[in-house]
């Protein structure tokens, strides 16, 4: 293969995690931008939606009620974690979401890999046709369908938060948490919908890599966690996670590509690292090195 072909190979390869990336990245930031809450079962709200259609399609649904099927579920689960889990606390903080989340997390694998095993499984692609050849380098069928969400749910969600009354709602609720409150819009229904809204999402992104990338009760940690970066650095918007997220993966698929492919995790760990720690220095000016 050509030098050529191996940058396109690459890059769609880096094209294609990173539109995952940035799926995951707005499920982190809808929760967290509404309610504060990192939520850590975000990564498995993507295994559940991978899981559960490979479930239903063995019972014999078609792929498009299984899916349906599996993210109503996923949804059905993340409006339970936060009636049961997140909303009963009486004196919040950041660190104790972060373990209920955490916990929860851990129970919702456990259950997948008591019920299902722990093999890894896969969906068939959602079009049969031959793969698309480019120089050297090839485009599977269901790629256009990763990149095809990514473009849906942003502009789907620009449009939700700029255009819609509940939509603008939202955002003034992330803006002012305590003046959204105020003027009496109704806090705990929002934080629903987002948990809702970030189970959809997480669900949808687990279905349509799971052709491409198998699936298993075992994939949400490192998901999510890659999610969270792209969140982080983008700001917790939606166009600047989407950017990160797409970075994120492009970076990946050229270290995997030029270097090793055991990097790919460290990479996104170790961006998450420097960045926060860029971050604090930048905010915090005593934190930096005086003048000698």
């Amino acid at each position: 293969m050509t030098l050529l072909s191996q940058i396109i190979q690459y890059a769609i390869s880096g094209i294609t995690s990173g539109s995952i990336y940035a799926i995951v990245g707005i499920c982190w930031s809808t929760v967290f931008l509404i309610t504060n809450v990192l939520n850590f079962a975000t990564g498995e709200f993507v295994m559940l939606g991978g899981m559960l259609t490979w479930l239903f399609l063995g019972l014999g649904l078609g792929i498009a009620p299984a899916a349906m099927l599996a993210i109503a579920c996923t949804v059905l689960i993340a409006i339970a974690l936060e009636r049961l889990a997140i909303r009963p606390v009486r004196y919040p903080s950041e660190i104790t979401y972060m373990v209920i989340t955490i916990a929860s997390a851990s129970v919702i694998k456990g259950i997948i890999l008591i019920a299902c095993g722990s093999e890894t499984r896969t969906l068939k692609h959602f079009i049969d046709i031959e793969p698309i050849r480019i120089l050297e380098a090839t485009l599977t069928p269901q790629v256009p369908f990763v990149i095809g969400v990514l473009i849906i749910v942003t502009v789907g969600l620009f449009l939700f938060f700029n255009l819609t009354l509940f939509g603008k709602a939202l955002r003034a609720s992330a803006f002012n948490f305590n003046g959204a409150r105020l003027i009496g819009i109704e806090i705990n229904r929002f934080r629903l919908f987002c948990f809702g809204l970030a189970g959809a999402l997480g669900a949808l992104a687990g279905i349509v890599i799971a052709p491409i990338a198998f699936t298993g009760y075992g994939i949400g940690l490192m998901t999510g966690l890659k999610g969270l970066v792209a969140a982080i650095v983008g700001g917790w918007s939606i166009s600047g996670t989407v950017l990160a997220g797409l970075a994120l993966g492009l970076l990946e698929g050229f270290g995997a590509g030029f270097i090793s492919p055991g990097w790919t995790d460290a990479l996104a760990l170790f961006i998450m690292i420097v960045f926060l720690i860029l971050r604090t220095l930048s905010f915090h000016p005593r934190l930096k090195k005086e003048p000698s």
